[in-house]
């Protein structure tokens, strides 16, 4: 009977565990106009109170920038600079995603906060990109290559941004997050090396945020086939939150439109609120984290 008790109270305590966890740690995948999703994920968490105890972020490309975003901006900022402020300048002059544009929106935000911050942390992931100025299509064949032969950890380049005091560094090291091979020019950063989008090397990085000790890590996808995280390879528990519905792929990743936008906005929104009430979470009001 003591052994039945026992089970049960372990099933209680690890269906119960999210609710009572203080450490939340954010991964968010690559995926360009799809990465409004995580908005509409981030925008469900901060009602339910779980953003405010979110102390670490890592992000791949567009997942890095909403990192950047989400820890210097209200949740209400951050709606508003993809609804209105992205389509607008990553669809200019023809092209399909405006490095321009995003330097644009960037040099419109003070990134000065982040070095002062103690929570959260941020991270992005790159790749070390050719320093002779080689194609970027070129470079997209390398890392390809890289990718079915090499170990993540080789060539996946993190980027803690609370460490830099050069707000100019921090948002180079955005653009290089997020500089799509064959679409974007590499950045070069302070090192004088050339870095572009970690997506070929590490779309969805759960490593930087280990040492962190998170209670839970809290997992966004952006495509409806990416694998379920191996829960027993992590020292803590891994929930991953998918798109209930199609997110087009590249076709998706390359959309900027307000209507695209909005429509992951809403479906991040709705996807994480589904999973906060089926797993007891309840909104708050915002005065209790003031």
């Amino acid at each position: 009977m003591k052994k039945l008790a026992l089970f049960f109270c372990g099933i209680f305590f690890f269906a119960a565990f999210p609710l009572f966890a203080q450490n939340y740690a954010l991964v968010l995948s690559g995926g360009g106009g799809k990465g409004s999703y995580e908005v509409g994920v981030w925008k469900a968490l901060y009602e339910y109170g779980i953003a405010q105890k979110v102390t670490v972020v890592s992000g791949t490309s567009v997942g890095g920038l909403n990192a950047g975003l989400f820890a210097i901006a209200p949740v209400y900022r951050v709606e508003d600079i993809w609804l209105n402020e992205v389509p607008l300048e990553l669809n200019q002059n023809g092209e399909v995603i405006s490095q321009q544009g995003l330097s644009n929106i960037m040099n419109r935000l003070s990134f000065f906060p982040l070095s002062e911050l103690e929570s959260p942390v941020v991270y992005v992931t790159c790749t070390h990109s050719w320093e002779d100025g080689v194609g970027s299509l070129l470079n997209l064949g390398v890392q390809a290559i890289k990718a079915a032969t090499k170990s993540v950890i080789d060539y996946a380049y993190r980027f803690c941004l609370n460490d830099e005091t050069d707000e100019n560094e921090i948002r180079t090291k955005l653009l290089a997050t997020s500089a799509f091979p064959g679409f974007t020019e590499p950045a070069r950063l302070s090192d004088g090396r050339l870095y572009s989008d970690g997506g070929a090397a590490d779309n969805t990085p759960v490593e930087p945020v280990i040492s962190h000790a998170p209670d839970i890590i809290l997992v966004v996808h952006l495509s409806n086939w990416s694998p379920k995280l191996q829960q027993g390879k992590w020292s803590c528990p891994v929930i991953d939150i998918w798109p209930s519905e199609e997110m087009r792929w590249l076709g998706g990743t390359m959309d900027f439109s307000k209507e695209w936008i909005e429509r992951n906005i809403n479906l991040g929104y709705n996807d994480t609120v589904r999973w906060l009430n089926e797993n007891g979470f309840y909104p708050v009001e915002d005065y209790w984290f003031h």
